[in-house]
């Protein structure tokens, strides 16, 4: 009886890491660079679609709307980032790097960093 428990136990282990090794880190909400005039909105990541929706606006132009869709993809193994491909209505395609644990994206061309709500400065938020 021990063994089959052991067995058991051991069986939950492995699908557990294995499911959390296939999860791709998703950054749903809103997201602003240091001057606070560039704003990422990001919606809700649907995983059958394997995309969802982005928009970036500026506070200051209001005329400088670009959205979209994004896609996540492997960032190397990383389980605290993903990589977030932009595909703009125009088809302009622009990669950010997500990080989960300082809650920041970077546009990996510009190197302009966008910060979530649950970033802080200087150190990685708690852990839930």
């Amino acid at each position: 009886m021990k063994r089959l428990i052991s067995v058991a136990l051991a069986l939950v282990m492995v699908l557990c890491l294995f499911t959390a090794c296939g999860k791709l880190v998703c950054p749903v909400g809103t997201y602003k660079d240091s001057t606070q005039t560039s704003v990422i909105e990001l919606g809700a990541y649907d995983e059958k679609a394997e995309s969802g929706t982005m928009k970036i606006t500026n506070t200051i132009n209001t005329d400088l709307v670009y959205e979209g869709t994004y896609t996540l993809s492997d960032n190397g193994g990383d389980k605290e980032s993903s990589i977030v491909t932009f595909t703009q209505n125009d088809g302009t395609v622009t990669e950010f790097v997500y990080d989960s644990t300082l809650d920041v994206m970077q546009d990996i061309t510009s190197g302009i960093a966008y910060y979530g709500a649950n970033y802080v400065e200087g150190e990685a938020p708690a852990a839930e």
